[in-house]
């Protein structure tokens, strides 16, 4: 994750263009620091007392009169005494430092830790965020996914409802779940009604191959039969050419004139002998 940047700075906070009215104590917000604070500025203050001090009373380096030793001796003491209280302020500026360092190092560590629990809800956002886009797509994939049962052939809503009043009142997930079932139990009386056609039909192949193979093994048996008749049918056709032709010779003879005669009014007269001599009657 990215380093957050730090807010821009306020119109209250940004620095003066006029640093002569510029207040330092006024940009300082914790406790510990606006002491720290006073406390130099007493230490400036002090060094500025000696200064002036010191620039009021220079050093003599040659005394000659008592009273030029005496108010040197005065100077130096006052010096030294201001000095000492410079030292002091010294030691105190350095523990409050300590302090403040000490109070900054905490107030770091605390920082780093809202900073981290910020974070952590940060990320906590963005990834509802990303789990919030994710559920909205999957959303979305789902109502306009090609389901089967968009393609399945259901009767309409108005004749189900006229079928089924009881549904009148139901949502419409409700219905369309209700006519799914509706379409499965009629595919199930329709897949039990083929069933039994095709064990009819199973039935009727049966019965068909059964007559098919009893009518070859009948063609079976009526070859043999017409193979050992075959000279029973032979003696009896003789026997009947023979009686046939006693009981018609008188007939055939007649026909036969009958012919002989339309053949000789049809041909040449050259050609009458050779049909007369190739008739056999």
């Amino acid at each position: 994750m990215s380093e957050q940047q730090p807010p821009p700075a306020s119109a209250e906070d940004a620095l003066p263009t006029d640093l002569s009215t510029f207040n330092v104590a006024d940009l300082i917000k914790t406790p510990h620091n606006a002491r720290l604070h006073k406390e130099v500025q007493n230490l400036k203050k002090l060094i500025n007392e000696l200064v002036d001090y010191q620039l009021a009373h220079p050093k003599n380096p040659k005394p000659v009169s008592r009273e030029d030793i005496d108010r040197e001796k005065e100077a130096t003491r006052e010096i030294e005494r201001r000095e000492k209280y410079i030292r002091a302020q010294l030691s105190v500026i350095k523990t409050l430092y300590r302090q403040s360092i000490l109070k900054v190092r905490e107030e770091k560590a605390k920082t780093s830790d809202d900073r981290a629990v910020n974070d952590a809800l940060i990320l906590g956002l963005h990834n509802l965020k990303y789990e919030e886009q994710s559920l909205r797509s999957e959303i979305s994939a789902a109502e306009n996914y090609d389901h089967k049962y968009m393609k399945l052939p259901l009767i309409s809503v108005e004749e189900f409802l006229e079928q089924f009043p009881e549904h009148n009142e139901s949502n419409e997930h409700e219905l369309m779940t209700a006519r799914i079932e509706h379409e499965h139990q009629v595919r199930l009386k329709l897949e039990e009604r083929r069933q039994e056609k095709l064990k009819q039909k199973q039935k009727l192949i049966a019965e068909v191959k059964k007559g098919k193979d009893d009518l070859t093994k009948l063609d079976t048996m009526v070859e043999k039969f017409i193979e050992a008749a075959e000279p029973i049918k032979k003696v009896l056709a003789a026997e009947y050419v023979g009686v046939f032709q006693q009981q018609n010779k008188g007939k055939v003879r007649s026909l036969a004139s009958l012919i002989m005669k339309t053949l000789l009014s049809k041909s040449p007269s050259r050609d009458r002998d050779a049909h007369i001599k190739s008739s056999p009657f």
